[in-house]
């Protein structure tokens, strides 16, 4: 599977990345709200839909080194797998929307998300959604 994502919104990212400027806010924010991922899960129930607010679908969040729990983004097939690796995780498709509900309704403690962790990762805070 190739990127999941447009390029418009990879380069943005990735000028993000580089560039902390207001310009590059504004731009990776426009692209962000169009945006879908991949975000990794265990389905509990195999007859379960691809829709979010299932109860048979676990959404799959880490912690980072302070206890912060964090949902997880990725762009493209290749960068899920590798943070797959053994685990039973799948992988649906989510949006901005779809992670507000994350960190909204699903765990209210959660922080944020992260896209691309172990890669060039840039961290969406919750504030981002209230």
């Amino acid at each position: 599977m190739a990127n999941i994502c447009s390029e418009s919104f990879l380069n943005a990212m990735q000028n993000l990345l580089q560039e902390k400027s207001n310009e590059n806010y504004e731009t990776f924010e426009r692209e962000l709200e169009n945006t879908k991922f991949l975000s990794p899960v265990i389905i509990v129930n195999k007859e379960a839909t691809n829709d979010l607010k299932n109860s048979d679908v676990s959404f799959v969040n880490i912690e980072d080194g302070e206890g912060n729990k964090l949902f997880l983004a990725f762009t493209d097939r290749a960068k899920f797998d590798k943070f797959k690796k053994e685990n039973p995780f799948s992988a649906i498709e989510a949006s901005l929307k779809d992670f507000h509900y994350m960190l909204t309704e699903i765990d209210t403690d959660a922080k944020g998300f992260v896209i691309n962790i172990g890669d060039d990762a840039l961290f969406i805070p919750r504030e981002t959604f209230v």
